[in-house]
């Protein structure tokens, strides 16, 4: 699948963005990570004349502590959320189930909020937590409060000539905790039921603020604002996380659809919420303190159509073409992404690993030894890409359990369904390469 055309722009600075953005108004998107955009633009549901890639913009990509927040800056993916000591409560709990393990080497968080998806699960997550967008214009930046940002289905308030530079997330003084509870049919779908959790106590244990955000529920991330209230100054206790729950469950507006009924739904809100508040809640109350501060050519295309049609590297595979099963995986600088959500232009100057580029003059790879020797190929259509998310993992993890392995590829469908000899192979491939390196 082929997007409409469009103009490219790769912004250099914040200001040279903004200008193009100015310049281009409504007909014109942010591209950041491009996991949502890129599918949207593929199926023709969004067909901007403009893509402004602020990837080469310096400073975008930070975690980092400002006067009683954690900011978040736009080019943060959603896999270095996961993996940073910053951050914790409902903020720690939801990124490692933010799609799947491929697009969060490469989504951000700001472009997930900026999107407006009910379905998806920053924006529940900021609701619970107070959080700010912080948005710059021509004019200087101003910071909107995540209720006033989420206008509508797929709205936000940004003007015209605005862009997200960053997400600030308030760093509670006292107790806090937080989760995120999240329902999906399988790894790296949108979420049928989420909810999000955060709990505040005073120093007397009772609940000094509360946050609760829902997810799919609604038009739009909705904020549970009778459960709140019915929280705060309360003792926290399964009694009163049963109440609040019901009080969810009455603000959610779910529809009937191939994934369940509203009142089956509903029910699942009443559920979480209590789940998610109890695990809040042990956070708080085991709260000990956190510090707070007051090369190659490139053409056009996405990433996969250069490798398949400009590179005439065979190895990759297309299936979804709308990130959905992974089967394009190629590493990118060693990170594992899906090469049909990424323009190939974005790969300018970085070091694309495929298939074909895990043999070396020594002979295979590990991990492709290992596919052979355990039967870990199948039909093959899968095995590529499942090869490179497996080599990458061992890179990272000499020694990956079973639950390591099968979490590092649950992007990656195989349409054998034969997981098993799978996960043996990186595992065997995982034991291969120590073995290899002198390790005991």
């Amino acid at each position: 699948m082929l997007p409409a055309r469009f103009d490219y722009v790769a912004a250099s600075s914040v200001e040279e963005a903004i200008a193009a953005k100015a310049e281009g108004g409504d007909e014109t998107r942010f591209l950041a990570g491009g996991q949502s955009l890129l599918p949207m633009m593929k199926l023709r549901f969004s067909t901007p004349a403009m893509l402004i890639d602020i990837n080469r913009i310096g400073g975008l990509d930070t975690i980092e502590r400002r006067n009683g927040h954690l900011q978040v800056g736009a080019l943060v993916r959603h896999a270095d959320i996961a993996a940073s000591g910053e951050v914790s409560g409902a903020v720690a709990s939801a990124a490692p189930w933010i799609a799947d393990p491929l697009v969060r080497n490469l989504g951000t968080m700001c472009g997930s909020v900026a999107h407006c998806d009910p379905e998806g699960d920053w924006n529940s997550v900021l609701l619970a937590t107070g959080a700010e967008v912080v948005a710059q214009g021509p004019s200087g930046s101003r910071s909107i409060a995540i209720g006033d940002f989420v206008q509508d289905f797929f709205t936000n308030s940004l003007a015209d000539d605005e862009m997200v530079t960053a997400v600030r997330l308030p760093v509670p003084s006292g107790p806090s905790g937080g989760s995120y509870q999240k329902l999906e049919r399988k790894v790296g779908d949108y979420a049928t039921v989420g909810v999000a959790a955060h709990l505040e106590l005073a120093a007397d244990g009772t609940i000094s603020a509360a946050g609760v955000g829902l997810t799919a529920v609604a038009p739009i991330n909705r904020k549970a604002t009778g459960a709140e209230a019915l929280l705060v100054g309360n003792a926290p206790s399964a009694e009163l996380f049963a109440e609040a729950g019901e009080a969810a469950a009455a603000a959610a507006d779910p529809r009937d659809d191939v994934r369940g009924s509203a009142r089956w739904k509903r029910r699942v809100v009443a559920a979480f919420t209590q789940r998610a508040l109890a695990a809040a809640a042990e956070q708080a109350q085991a709260w000990e303190g956190r510090g707070c501060d007051v090369v190659i050519e490139m053409v056009g295309g996405d990433l996969f159509d250069h490798i398949r049609t400009g590179a005439g590297l065979t190895g990759t595979h297309i299936g979804c073409d709308t990130t959905s099963c992974g089967v394009c995986t190629v590493l990118v600088d060693g990170t594992p992404v899906k090469s049909c959500t990424m323009l190939a232009v974005q790969a300018d100057g970085r070091e694309v690993t495929t298939v074909e580029g895990l043999k070396s003059a020594d002979g295979l790879h590990p991990v492709q030894q290992a596919f052979s020797d355990e039967h870990g190929l199948q039909c093959g259509f899968c095995t590529p890409a499942m090869m490179l998310v497996g080599a990458a993992l061992i890179d990272e993890n000499p020694a990956p359990s079973d639950e390591e392995v099968r979490w590092a590829i649950s992007g990656n469908l195989c349409r054998c369904t034969g997981y098993m000899n799978i996960v043996k192979a990186i595992q065997a491939a995982a034991a291969a390469a120590s073995s290899s390196n002198g390790d005991s």
